[in-house]
């Protein structure tokens, strides 16, 4: 027995397109990955900054 391909599912006579992330979508990823990471990652150059004296987040540069 052999594996036929599946062939895209079709209502009233239209192709269904896969679903697929939209812009929305990765906004959205972005906002709720992306925004703890930065928040904790300057939070964390704050307190090394503060405790020990050193200057290693990107505001050093400015």
């Amino acid at each position: 027995m052999t594996a036929t391909p599946t062939k895209e599912p079709t209502v009233l006579g239209h192709d269904i397109p896969k679903a697929r992330l939209t812009l929305s979508g990765w906004a959205w990823g972005a906002l709720y990955l992306g925004l703890p990471i930065v928040l904790l990652g300057n939070l964390m150059d704050f307190v090394f900054q503060w405790a020990l004296g050193w200057c290693i987040g990107v505001w050093c540069i400015v």
